[in-house]
């Protein structure tokens, strides 16, 4: 893996010494119209996560507070990808810098990129990889600040995104695949984003959701949980379905060209999506006693998270073992982080964090060079199950290190914005109860803005109507009043007192 990256090294350098002076025919020559194809589709496939964890973490807030999250979504998309094209690529990927910590700011709003790939010798342009590679720190920024369901303010979260970003982000994504990475140098397997992606994601929204303290609870950090559930589960249901169709994209996407390892990293995202998604609905079902969509939904995530690091290194039956522990273990977690009193509104901490932590330690056991040399370009020295013992001392420094420093900057971030005048985190008291988006925002779910007394005033005869038919004549419930005799929905639209 070292030669791998002096040879990278080697490369960039070449092609920054002969950057001026190369035709268009040199700078295409080795570029593939099938994976720049293939590439950008992706990129398209990964833009819907954001969309889609929106409507995820909407759906599992009170009605009052789903514009606000929608909003978000847009906004965070539209910043992170501005930052991400003035500083943010150039410092997570850049080739020609030195450091092992952070790139440099060489390839800085895509200066002087022209036709070239990132890389000599690469088959997509440089501002093919930009399109795709712009929707992780979006897709992470948004995971982590969705924590400010029900209680946080927007304006600081966007601010708190920008510098998060370019803090945590960059350097951690610099790390895992910067040609001088010092994870990379160290031999750390991970191949789409399970450190940089999850496991910073989640504990930053840990992080958050302490700092924020408890919806109902002002001036607190921890305390009793409050046990409302989300106003729909429709809404959860259709974000899942985006983000997990698009992950396929985000996964797939990340080894930046078609061949036989693209079709294992397909697989092996179908396979521990659906193992994870059963696995942790009957241990959620097992706890409760009932059946659970939100179970579903959280545990088809927990498959994603588990396999974005490992989807590139594993046999299939590897996908399929590794899913069924972490889904197992993930929501016995769930139960332990609600004691823990912070109010993870998202539970991004656990799904996310403790997952992806999980997934990384897995990989050392399980990732395999087979799989891995199926592309015919990479060469790892895999896992246990190929005898390589170490690997999994590796993956621990890995997330270790991502685990603190998350949890460092994170915190320093949010304490000072919340300290800048006018960027107070929470919001007040009246606007919790009010609802943030009665509050910040110009819309509402529907025409009576949350607030239903005028929606009561507008229909309380008809509503006094149905009353008195209840309590003088039968109780109608489902077509069948109460002597259990049915009652015909003619009969009740005709009937004078109704």
């Amino acid at each position: 893996m070292k030669g791998s990256t002096n040879l990278l090294m080697q490369l960039a350098s070449d092609a920054l010494s002969k950057r001026d002076t190369m035709s268009l025919e040199e700078q295409t020559a080795s570029l593939k119209p099938t994976d720049m194809a293939y590439v950008m589709f992706c990129a398209f496939g990964v833009f819907l996560i954001t969309p889609g964890i929106g409507l995820f973490y909407g759906g599992t807030l009170k009605r009052k507070n789903m514009v606000q999250i929608l909003f978000q979504t847009y906004m965070v998309t539209s910043v992170i990808v501005i930052v991400w094209y003035l500083i943010g690529y150039s410092l997570s990927v850049s080739p020609t810098s030195s450091s092992k910590l952070l790139g440099n700011f060489s390839n800085a709003a895509l200066y002087n990129e022209e036709a070239r790939p990132l890389l000599e010798g690469g088959t997509i342009p440089s501002v093919i990889n930009f399109c795709f590679n712009v929707f992780f720190p979006v897709a992470t920024v948004q995971i982590f600040v969705g924590s400010i369901g029900e209680r946080g303010r927007f304006l600081p979260s966007i601010v708190v995104s920008i510098v998060w970003v370019i803090v945590c982000y960059c350097p951690f994504a610099y790390w895992v695949w910067g040609a001088n990475g010092w994870l990379y140098h160290l031999g750390a397997l991970d191949f789409a984003g399970g450190g940089p992606v999850h496991i910073a994601s989640g504990v930053a929204a840990f992080c958050y959701s302490w700092f924020l303290g408890p919806r109902g609870l002002p001036g607190k950090r921890t305390g009793p949980l409050p046990d409302v559930k989300g106003h729909s589960t429709v809404s959860t249901f259709i974000g899942v379905t985006l983000i997990w169709a698009a992950w396929f994209c985000f996964n797939s996407g990340t080894l930046l060209s078609v061949n036989a390892r693209t079709g294992y990293i397909f697989l092996n995202t179908i396979l521990a999506s659906s193992f994870a998604c059963v696995s942790y609905t009957a241990t959620d079902f097992f706890l409760t006693g009932r059946y659970s969509l939100q179970a579903a939904c959280e545990g088809s995530i927990v498959g994603l998270v588990n396999i974005t690091p490992s989807c590139g290194f594993y046999w299939p039956w590897a996908a399929a073992v590794t899913s069924i522990i972490n889904a197992v273990l993930c929501r016995l977690t769930v139960v332990l982080a609600r004691k823990t009193g912070v109010d993870d509104v998202s539970v991004s901490g656990v799904i996310h964090g403790v997952g992806g932590i999980i997934g990384a330690t897995l990989t050392g056991i399980f990732a395999t060079k087979t799989v891995a040399g199926y592309d015919g370009v990479t060469v790892i020295e895999g896992g246990w199950i190929d005898g390589n013992f170490k690997q999994i001392g590796y993956q621990i420094a890995s997330w270790v290190a991502i685990v603190a420093w998350t949890a460092l900057f994170t915190m320093a971030i949010l304490f000072i914005v919340d300290n800048i005048p006018k960027l107070k985190l929470r919001a007040s008291v009246e606007a919790e109860e009010m609802g943030m988006d009665l509050f910040e925002m110009a819309e509402t779910v529907d025409e009576y803005g949350n607030e239903y007394e005028e929606f009561f005033r507008q229909n309380a005869d008809k509503i006094r109507k149905a009353l008195s038919y209840i309590e003088g004549e039968a109780l109608v419930l489902e077509g069948r009043s109460m002597d259990g005799s049915s009652v015909s929905e003619v009969q009740l639209m005709n009937s004078e007192k109704v």
